[in-house]
This record gives structure tokens, C-alpha cells and sequence, in this order.
């Protein structure tokens, strides 16, 4: 037990005011009158009186009620005991079992070091091991250091990628559990890719201490492939791969095989910490299969990421539908038909808008000039929407219907392209000269904009429409003025990406800037997922899988139980290969591919591994574990209270019924 306020103890002195009291409270004895007594001479008297202690029930109750009122005002508190007496610290050892770990060494001296941490424990500690990359999974241990280290024995790393942003989360449940000191002990090879985009996401609460050991060596290299297939048709294929060398200078062999045969080869000289882009033109791939393989050779340790696998499409593009005024195309068409099928994946068809109906939209729809549109394809196009199509629609520059302006959510009912908001005269010429308005803020994490931020601050928007922003409509690009640029509207169960400037040089400069591109492919796979086309993904990723469709794995082996087919299903794709979904509509490939994240073995400078370290021992997150120390105590004032309570009622009844009464002779 102890006292969170000590100092109220000296209040027990007033214990001796009651004694003080009873011994002064002694009975005068009766006076008793006789015969006159004025006939006798007064003379001095003495009288001495027996002072003695009176009424001793009363005075302990007294004593006590005054003895429990300071111990209550003291907070006495009992700490939580450790029963067993066996453990004082616990000891988290969080194992980075990432893809960039199979590099040679590094998983070795990352058991080393965890071995270290445990030979240096108490004996009376207790210890947990969790291996970290895509899922944080804790072992199954008793929390023995014992067994912790025979749980290292079966831990290895994987292909996918760790995030350190997520450690937080993932040993909060080591912590909650136990009123136990926890030391965090993240061993790891100190991956620079590894770090969240804000710092703060790093802290760990609630931890006493946390250390970050590097398993990486300074003469560390590692050389890494990617690719992508630019066009492919009537066997001809364009390629263009990636190659990136994170050590010395160095040569490496590509290669393009499929089916094991080799279809192109060349050789390539690295410069240190440098990469170099190859593309193969013209390569034949009309006796290949479904399947291409960048490779390099001579492979390293990190044989994952020394290949790259591409899948060869079919014949039969996927349509994506495109509203036009007329067949016959316009300027913004022309740009934006380009783009779409500047992707061996897709190709469009072109329909009237007034011809348009909802099937004819699939899962995506795309409007270049939102103008052309009557009443009547506005209302089709809200309808698509309504039931779950999704639409990607710029403005146009001609005047709108009045229907299509409360589509577009105009600001002013009668918006149209003489109330557009000129930024600049003039335009655009494909050298961009014009200055315009900017654009200012971008959300960088929406799947249109992800890893285009930097292109996009080179685009230019001489005019634009004003439109209005709800509170569901998600802004994505604005305008330094403040003004949208790009946003999303969520009507009924279907999206609109909504763009507030027309497609023609005359207003921006984007379809004649490379990001425009990229854009209209990244926003074709955001509208329509994985229901179009190949989908590309990483290691560790997981897709989820519509009912009714079947996933194969790189070996053709089905990865769904039948049982469930009629069932939505997420899995996780933790090989490389080429995977295939499989439905009524066909077969759809899913390239998975190592994270390129976790090729790059660039380490954390020293300054960032140390604020790191700090911040679990800063002054916010030890006044924080000052207060979880105090949480672990339980006080026992509440028992006291009814007590103190008890012993007042007590006083008072034997007070009143039975102290001795003077009364007057």
C-alpha cells in the first residue's frame, strides 16, 4: 500500500483534541443546602479534583472517525502485485520479414541480434516475437525468453513490403494486456522506402523504450528490373524496362523471354546508385504465350526483384465507351480517345449522345465535352449513375442545357461558357508559353492523382467553370484561386469525376502535356477497378474477388473452395507470377510483381533513426506512461468513506442517548 498524499497524515495530532476534551469534561458533585449559614464565619477552602478519563467508547469513536478522515484525505492506494514474482519487463522483438531481408546477410544478422536482445534479458522477463512485413503476426509463444527464441528458429522473410507506420498498431495489443514495462526492439534493415509519409506516424505509445537495430551492411548492393508493355498487336509488341542498381557500377544482361525462350537480349553498363530504361522496339511475340518475363543475369541474393512478369494481352480489347456529339469526333474527343487507346488494354467506341442509353455504358463512361449534351442524355447519364455506372466528364466549352448544368453543379443556374472565369487571354500552343491559373492543392493519395502530383503543377488553366462544391463531393485538384479543378460527385451508387475545364488548348494545357496520359489511364482503372483490362499489383496486396469468379494462381491452381464461389472473397497475393480471375465474362489477368519500395536499399540517415528513437521516451509519451503507471494502482478511499460514515452515526447516537446531563440545582 501507499500514500499518493502523505502530508495529510499529520492531521492525526487532532486525535489528541478528543482525549484533551474528555479529561476536562469530569462531573462537578451536588451542592446541598442547609440551615442558614449566616451566622458562620467564612473561611477559606480547598478542593483538589480526581481529573480521569470518562465515556471511552465515545472518545475511541471519536478518535477513529478523526484517524479515517485523514487517511481518506492521504488516497491510499494498493499497486497491483505480480502474484508469481517472476517478470518485471517485457520485451517486444518486432522481426522485419520483408522482401528486402533475403538480401545476403541481412536475415542472419537480424537473428543474431535478436538472440543478442534475449540473451541479455532477466531471466524473470518476458518476451514476444512478431514478424513484421504486409500482416504483423505474433507468435505463439508463453512469453518465456525460452520460447521466444525457439520461435525465431520459425520465422523467415517473405516478398511483401513493411510500412513502419503501422508498428504502432501492431504491438498495441502487447501492451494493453500487461502492467509490465514494455521495451520495443524493432529489428530491421533500416529501409528509407519503409518510412510513412508523416514522421509522427512512427510513435509508439505506451512503451518505456524502444530501440531500432540495423541488420543492413554498409557494402549492401542489389540491382532490380521493372517493365511495362507499351503496345502490343498483330505480334508486335513495344517494351520498355526499367533496370536500377543500389550499389557500385555494374553490368547486367536483359533479357524478354516467354515460355523459356529467349525473345530479345542486351547487355547494359550501370553506373553506381543509378538506373537505365531500355526499350525493346519491334519485338516479335507472335509465337509467345499469354505471359512475357523481363529478367537481368547474373541475379544476386534478392533474386525477386531480378525478374518482372507482363502479361501478354489477347486480341479483344476491352471497349470503353465515349459520349461525343457526333461520330464524327471533336478536338477534346480526339485527345481523349488517344489517351485511351494509347493502352494496348483498351480501345473505344464512340456513341452519339442522344443515342445513348444505359447499356451502352458497361461499367465506365467517358464525356471529352460535357456541352453536347440535351435535357434528355443529361437525365440517361444521372439515371447510369444513379444505378452504379461511373463517369468521367469535363465541361466543355459551348453553353450547357439546363439539365446538364444541375448535372455539373454549376453555381449559377444560368452558368454556361459565358460565365466561365477567364485567368489569362489567349492560348495555349503546345509549348505551354501561356500563363494561366495554377494548379494549387492536390490530393495526392486519390488513385487518379496517386504519383502524378509533381506532373501536374506544369499544367496551366486559362478558363474554367465555377463549379459548386457539397459536403459529399470530394475535392481532388483545386485552382490557387480556390476554385475546383478536378472532383469527385457521388450520385445514387455510382461516381462522376468531374473535370471544371474543357479539353482544348484554348483553356488548359493538359491534353498536351504528358500527364494527361497517365491521368486518363489511372482514372479508368479508378472507375472501373479490376473489371477492365489487366490489373497490376504488388506483393502482399490483396483483391477482392466478385461472386461468381474463380482466382488462379501463376501455377493455373484454383484458390477459391467452390463451397464459397457464390461468396465475395479478399485474398492475399503473396507470390510474383501472372494470377487470372475467371467468370461468365471470361478471363482477366492480375500481374503481381515485387514492391519496388523494397528494391531500393537505401538506409534511414542517422538523425531520422534517432528522432525515432526519442520520441518514445519524449516527454508527452512518458507523462502518458506516468499516467498508465498510475492506472495500475487501485485506491480503496471508497471503502473508507461508508465506514467514515458508520462511525459519525455511531457517535452521534451514543452521544445524544448516553452522556451524563448536568442540570441546574
Amino acid at each position: 500500500m501507499s500514500l499518493l498524499a502523505p502530508l495529510f497524515l499529520l492531521g492525526l495530532l487532532a486525535a489528541a483534541l478528543p482525549w484533551w476534551l474528555h479529561r476536562l469534561s469530569a462531573s462537578d458533585p451536588p451542592k446541598h443546602d442547609f440551615g442558614s449559614s449566616r451566622f458562620l464565619e467564612a473561611s477559606p477552602s480547598t478542593s483538589s479534583k480526581k481529573r480521569r478519563t470518562r465515556y471511552w467508547l465515545l472518545l475511541a469513536l471519536r478518535t477513529l472517525f478523526l484517524a479515517l478522515l485523514c487517511l481518506l484525505f492521504a488516497q491510499p492506494v494498493l499497486e497491483k502485485l505480480n502474484i508469481t514474482g517472476a517478470a518485471s519487463v517485457r520485451h517486444v522483438l518486432l522481426l522485419d520479414t520483408s522482401l528486402s531481408q533475403n538480401l545476403d546477410g541481412r536475415w542472419q544478422r537480424s537473428i543474431k541480434i535478436a538472440n543478442d536482445v534475449l540473451d541479455a534479458a532477466a531471466g524473470n522477463d518476458e518476451a514476444v516475437v512478431i514478424a513484421a512485413s504486409d500482416r504483423f503476426i505474433q507468435a505463439e509463444t508463453d512469453r518465456s525468453i525460452e520460447s521466444a527464441r525457439a520461435q525465431l528458429g520459425t520465422i523467415s522473410p517473405g516478398n511483401s513490403r513493411l510500412d513502419y507506420g503501422r508498428i504502432a498498431s501492431a504491438v498495441t495489443s502487447t501492451v494493453t494486456d500487461s502492467d509490465l514495462d514494455v521495451h520495443l526492439h524493432v529489428i530491421s534493415d533500416a529501409q528509407a522506402s519503409a518510412l510513412p509519409e508523416r514522421f509522427t506516424s512512427l510513435a509508439v505509445d505506451k512503451i518505456q523504450q524502444m530501440k531500432v537495430y540495423s541488420s543492413a551492411a554498409d557494402d549492401d548492393a542489389n540491382v532490380s528490373v521493372t517493365g511495362k508493355l507499351e503496345h502490343a498487336a498483330d505480334g508486335i509488341a513495344e517494351i520498355v524496362a526499367i533496370v536500377n542498381n543500389y550499389g557500385d557500377d555494374a553490368t547486367r544482361t536483359l533479357q524478354v523471354k516467354s515460355k523459356g525462350q529467349v525473345l530479345a537480349t542486351t547487355s547494359i553498363t550501370l553506373a553506381a546508385n543509378s538506373n537505365r530504361v531500355h526499350r525493346f522496339d519491334k519485338l516479335d511475340v507472335s509465337n509467345a504465350d499469354d505471359r512475357l518475363e523481363i529478367s537481368i543475369s547474373p541475379g544476386d541474393q534478392l533474386a525477386t526483384d531480378d525478374s518482372w512478369q507482363l502479361p501478354l494481352p489477347g486480341s479483344d480489347r476491352t471497349q470503353i465507351t465515349v459520349v461525343v456529339a457526333n461520330t464524327e469526333s471533336s478536338l477534346s474527343a480526339t485527345y481523349l480517345t488517344a489517351a485511351i487507346e494509347s493502352d494496348p488494354r483498351f480501345s473505344t467506341r464512340l456513341i452519339e449522345a442522344d443515342r445513348f442509353t444505359a447499356n451502352d455504358g458497361g461499367t465506365l463512361v467517358m464525356v471529352p465535352d460535357a456541352s453536347v449534351l440535351s435535357d434528355r442524355a443529361s437525365n440517361r447519364l444521372r439515371q447510369y449513375i444513379d444505378d452504379g455506372g461511373n463517369v468521367f466528364m469535363a465541361v466543355g466549352q459551348q453553353p450547357h442545357s439546363a439539365d446538364t448544368i444541375s448535372l455539373l453543379g454549376m453555381k449559377s443556374p444560368a452558368a454556361s461558357s459565358s460565365s466561365v472565369v477567364n485567368q489569362a487571354s489567349g492560348n495555349l500552343n503546345e509549348t505551354g508559353n501561356s500563363i494561366g491559373n495554377e494548379v494549387g492543392f492536390i490530393d495526392a493519395t486519390h488513385q487518379s492523382t496517386d504519383d502524378l502530383v509533381n506532373n501536374w503543377r506544369a499544367i496551366s488553366v486559362l478558363r474554367h467553370l465555377p463549379l459548386q462544391k457539397k459536403v459529399t463531393d470530394r475535392r481532388i485538384i483545386d485552382l490557387t484561386n480556390g476554385d475546383p479543378l478536378l472532383m469527385e460527385k457521388r450520385m445514387g451508387s455510382g461516381k462522376l469525376l468531374l473535370l471544371a475545364t474543357a479539353l482544348n488548348t484554348s483553356w488548359t494545357n493538359l491534353p498536351v502535356e504528358s500527364v494527361f496520359v497517365a491521368f486518363v489511364l489511372q482514372s479508368i482503372d479508378y472507375l472501373a477497378g479490376d473489371t477492365t483490362g489487366v490489373s497490376y499489383r504488388s506483393t502482399g496486396e490483396a483483391i477482392s474477388i466478385a461472386p461468381g469468379s474463380q482466382l488462379l494462381n501463376p501455377n493455373g491452381e484454383t484458390m477459391r473452395d467452390l463451397s464459397k464461389i457464390s461468396e465475395r472473397a479478399t485474398i492475399t497475393l503473396s507470390e510474383p507470377g501472372i494470377y487470372t480471375v475467371r467468370n461468365s465474362a471470361g478471363a482477366r489477368p492480375v500481374s503481381v510483381n515485387s514492391d519496388v519500395r523494397e528494391s531500393d536499399i537505401t538506409i534511414i540517415d542517422n538523425t531520422t533513426l534517432q528522432n525515432w528513437q526519442e520520441m518514445a521516451t519524449n516527454p508527452a509519451v512518458s507523462n502518458q506512461n506516468s499516467q498508465t503507471s498510475t492506472s495500475n494502482r487501485r485506491g480503496f478511499w471508497i471503502w473508507l468513506l461508508p465506514l467514515l460514515l458508520v462511525i459519525a452515526l455511531l457517535e452521534s447516537l451514543y452521544s445524544h442517548n448516553h452522556l451524563w446531563i448536568r442540570r441546574e440545582a
